[in-house]
């Protein structure tokens, strides 16, 4: 007696269990990517520095760390002088602004009167960054998710941002700072975080160079 064959199915025919296994796996992944992440550890961090501190400014690059956890008020620096500036965006004297990751200069929509910009030198050392004869400085404008917020397209590049592991981390890029005075700085980001690996602490590293001619939109609307 000849025994039936055994039904061979297709892939296809255990839809079902596609159906309910496929998804499952998924999301487990996506769990464990999330779980993995968050037990990632923090860059490095450090401590504010002293607001009431002002830096020694030499031909050398000094550190400066910002406290910048506020969700409400930014946080001005002067890098002439090397200390934090009191007052609002219309006040003299300060360069940038730090709130959490944004970071704004003084110009543009920001400050409408404000001598400031920012220009990207890219992936460059600190320590082997050299300015242009003259750059296309970007002053502040409306950006973000909703174009409602003020940004400035070259100096919002800084960080980068992990969604897996909710990471902050900056960039190895360097960055002119238009100041408006007889010097500006360069400027490199070291980290985002506090020394208790609590976010909003940014510590960057600079150098006074003499000032850079502005070749960009900012020039062509002075001579206007």
């Amino acid at each position: 007696m000849e025994l039936p064959q055994p039904v061979r199915r297709r892939w296809w025919q255990y839809k079902r269990t596609w159906l309910l296994g496929l998804p499952a796996v998924l999301i487990l992944g996506v769990v464990g990517l999330f779980v993995w992440g968050s037990f990632q550890p923090k860059p490095l961090g450090f401590a504010p520095t002293d607001p009431d501190e002002v830096a020694v400014v030499t031909e050398d690059w000094i550190r400066y760390t910002i406290d910048a956890r506020s969700k409400a008020e930014f946080v001005l620096f002067d890098f002439e002088k090397g200390r934090v500036v009191e007052g609002d965006f219309t006040a003299p004297g300060w360069d940038v602004g730090f709130q959490r990751t944004k970071l704004l200069t003084n110009s543009g929509i920001t400050n409408p009167s404000g001598p400031g910009g920012a220009f990207g030198l890219g992936e460059v050392p600190l320590e082997l960054a050299s300015p242009p004869e003259s750059a296309p400085f970007a002053v502040d404008s409306l950006g973000g998710d909703d174009d409602d917020e003020p940004m400035n397209i070259e100096a919002s590049k800084w960080y980068s941002y992990s969604f897996i592991s909710h990471i902050v981390s900056t960039k190895p890029d360097t960055y002119l700072i238009r100041t408006g005075e007889t010097r500006d700085a360069l400027v490199q980001f070291d980290s985002y975080y506090c020394e208790d690996e609590e976010a909003g602490c940014i510590t960057f590293r600079y150098r006074l160079v003499k000032s850079v001619p502005d070749s960009g939109a900012q020039a062509a609307s002075s001579e206007e």
